[in-house]
């Protein structure tokens, strides 16, 4: 292999490299949401809970949007519609369990690994807005990089000037 073959495949894989990157944050945040709501389906199914499905299918979508995550870095895309949708499931789901912490049987049901006090409804609360936010700035981020308005993008066309493509 000639020496210009070889800068130009590490160029493009750089580049390649460098659009799969755009997401990487987005990654990291998925396998957040994706252990919390297995450590809560696992301890549902193990309290009998009859809620257990909740988190099941939120881990369904996590692990298409996964997926779609994975096929990003061969297809490169700006538009992740599974992975906005399943951030928009989450985040809706997470507004309507908050209003569940208000409710004694339902928070026994959907939290049986918790006391039924102030503190644990206090701390699942906070959870809960800490996941909403997660998921506002997921989905300004999804926004950005479909737009082409994420930092990243700029870095890669200014990479793309250098290299002269």
């Amino acid at each position: 292999m000639k020496r210009n073959e070889k800068i130009a495949d590490r160029a493009d894989i750089s580049l390649k490299t460098m659009y799969f990157n755009r997401y990487l944050l987005i990654r990291y945040i998925l396998a957040l949401f994706f252990f919390t709501n297995l450590y809560w389906f696992l301890s549902l199914l193990l309290s009998d809970s009859s809620l257990f499905f909740i988190p099941a299918l939120l881990l369904i979508f996590i692990i298409i949007s996964t997926v779609e995550q994975t096929k990003i870095l061969n297809n490169h895309t700006n538009n992740a519609v599974y992975t906005k949708n399943c951030f928009k499931l989450l985040f809706f789901t997470n507004i309507c369990l908050i209003f569940t912490v208000y409710f004694d049987f339902t928070f026994q049901r959907l939290y049986p690994f918790l006391v039924d006090k102030i503190a644990s409804k206090v701390s699942v609360l906070f959870v809960l807005l800490a996941g909403i936010l997660l998921c506002f700035f997921t989905l300004q981020r999804l926004y950005k990089i479909k737009n082409n308005k994420d930092k990243q993008y700029k870095r890669i066309k200014e990479y793309e000037k250098i290299l002269k493509l």
